[in-house]
């Protein structure tokens, strides 16, 4: 599998809105907020192409200490993004489900971490939110670990708050 990671545009909006739903069945974000994330922090939104077909992608932000205990204290990212941050927040990582466990999500994660390190050397960690299935399986594996559970992050789910150091 041959695959490319590069920053996202306009026109990968429709291929990453049907990942989003493919995934977060419940609470998807819409065509709108992606574009607005988009818009708010492009060189923090990349994709995964396979032979010209988008199979992942990643998306964050640059924020401060934030306190918050659920998604909606911290949904509208625009409030929160600041380019003098010291936290890269991540947002979503989202892979096409016939290409999970292939490698490709820590593929998008380590090429975000690469290109934040150079393009904005005073981050110091990076933060997100993951679903408890993913924390051991996932998350570890790529050197975050756990800062606190977050029993009510969404009203379907719960979440864990984790982070990396940048070295």
């Amino acid at each position: 599998m041959t695959l490319n990671i590069r920053f996202a545009t306009h026109e990968n909006i429709s291929d990453i809105l049907r990942i989003e739903h493919a995934i977060e069945k419940v609470y998807p974000a819409d065509r709108q907020t992606l574009l607005d994330r988009l818009e708010l922090f492009p060189d923090g939104f990349l994709i995964a192409n396979n032979d010209h077909q988008l199979i992942g992608y990643i998306e964050s932000c640059i924020v401060n200490e934030h306190p918050f205990s659920t998604y909606n204290d911290i949904r509208q990212f625009s409030n929160i993004h600041d380019p003098n941050g010291m936290i890269l927040f991540i947002i979503f990582v989202g892979v096409d489900a016939r290409f999970q466990n292939l490698g490709v999500g820590s593929l998008l994660i380590n090429t975000l971490k690469n290109r934040i390190s150079q393009l904005y050397s005073h981050i110091q960690k990076i933060h997100l939110v993951s679903k408890e299935q993913y924390v051991d399986t996932f998350y570890r594996k790529n050197k975050f670990f756990t800062i606190k559970p977050l029993p009510d992050y969404m009203p379907s789910y719960s979440g864990v708050l984790m982070e990396y150091q940048f070295e």
